[in-house]
């Protein structure tokens, strides 16, 4: 199984929490651990909305508060919404390297118009919801 991770609002514990500049927002970020760790043993591809720019400073403090980062991070610079962005990240890098069969990926996602983007290809998709902690990882 190949997990899509979405970061804000998912792995991010404190998306509603706003800092500016927007490097101080990484900065402050509390990742959810547990997620990290339930994710782990997986092939981990990290989709997210968040602008390219931004891709080192959030994968270092990932690494830094959490010891772990996602094998694959696809960061949007494409400058389109989540659910368009992501559908390109899908087309252009996920399935030409790990296959289109959407049985294969769980898309761990906060966005309903991306879960919808998702269950399109046959991708099962979950939701962290706020106060929540899981044990083992869930099947849709």
């Amino acid at each position: 199984m190949i997990i899509l991770l979405d970061l804000n609002y998912t792995l991010v514990a404190n998306s509603r929490e706003k800092h500016k500049p927007f490097a101080l927002q990484i900065q402050h970020e509390i990742y959810r651990e547990w997620l990290a760790s339930l994710v782990a043993p997986y092939h981990t591809i990290m989709m997210t909305a968040r602008p390219e720019k931004h891709k080192q400073a959030t994968l270092d403090s990932l690494y830094f508060k959490t010891g772990w980062i996602p094998q694959e991070a696809h960061f949007n610079r494409y400058f389109k919404p989540p659910h368009i962005a992501k559908r390109i990240m899908l087309q252009e890098l996920v399935f030409p390297a790990h296959g289109e069969n959407g049985k294969q990926y769980l898309a761990i996602e906060s966005n309903p118009r991306t879960q919808a983007m998702y269950a399109e290809y046959g991708i099962p998709s979950i939701k962290v919801c706020e106060n929540e902690e899981w044990k083992t990882l869930p099947t849709p």
